[in-house]
């Protein structure tokens, strides 16, 4: 008689501890976010010289940052730069630029709009080692920028 109860405790315990892994594994990764302020002086060259230099190649070293990004696996890394604008949001004013590059200096994507605001979307199949480059045409000199990397 007392081994049914053993024996009905032990399948328990045993259901439990196999059902233990099966729920960890389905556990999705939490996005990766962060931020950094950059502070960086005006250049309006590239204003009129971008056709010969695509990027920030042109803007002199006190108006563009390079912060490097390690995309780490397969998911959607979503950028976002942001300055404040003295004129309207729908008004040419403050302007600044944001690009993605690959390992190589490759320009992936970028977000060039006439405005203090700008932001890309991009998914990776894999790790990725990636450069945000950010450059100050017409803009305040403070910025900010965001990023969220959110695993597939």
């Amino acid at each position: 008689m007392r081994t049914r109860p053993v024996l009905a405790l032990a399948l328990v315990a045993a259901a439990a501890v196999a059902t233990v892994p099966a729920h960890a594994a389905t556990a999705k990764p939490k996005p990766i976010k962060g931020s950094y302020t950059l502070t960086l002086l005006p250049d309006p060259t590239a204003e009129v010289t971008e056709l010969a230099k695509p990027g920030c190649g042109l803007v002199l070293p006190t108006g563009q940052d390079k912060h490097p990004f390690t995309v780490p696996g397969k998911g959607k890394l979503h950028v976002v730069l942001d300055s404040p604008n003295p004129v309207p949001s729908d008004l040419a004013g403050a302007d600044w630029d944001l690009y993605v590059l690959d390992s190589d200096g490759t320009i992936l994507d970028s977000s060039t709009g006439a405005t203090a605001h700008e932001e890309t979307t991009d998914k990776f199949k894999a790790k990725d080692k990636l450069t945000f480059w950010v450059c100050n045409l017409l803009g305040e000199p403070n910025a900010t920028v965001t990023y969220t990397f959110t695993p597939a």
